[in-house]
């Protein structure tokens, strides 16, 4: 059996040290409606896709993916809370996410 690799939720303490889920490092969601996504290249059967992911504050991910489909003219997906692009675009959705409002990371 394989070992997850999610965080313990437990609150623990003890010897002086305590433990406490929500004072984790991880980024949190922001509430004063700042829009962040991060980008990456992955190489999938010898061919290039660009992916973004932990998308925050992205009101509908399935219409960004259309916007972005459309401005490079090429196919992809959602799925598991990411949008996957065939094609290297880092570049255009850079441009075109910081023109929208989105702050773009990676």
């Amino acid at each position: 059996m394989r070992m997850s690799a999610k965080r313990s939720k437990r609150i623990s303490s003890g010897d002086g040290w305590t433990f406490n889920p929500a004072d984790d490092d991880r980024p949190k969601s922001t509430s004063s409606g700042k829009k962040i996504v991060r980008l990456r290249m992955e190489k999938r059967k010898g061919k290039p896709t660009t992916i973004l992911y932990d998308l925050e504050g992205v009101p509908s991910m399935k219409e960004l993916a259309k916007q972005l489909k459309t401005l490079v003219s090429a196919g992809g997906t959602t799925k598991n809370g990411k949008i996957e692009i065939q094609g290297e675009h880092r570049d255009k959705f850079r441009v075109y996410l910081s023109d929208e409002g989105y702050e773009v990371k990676g």
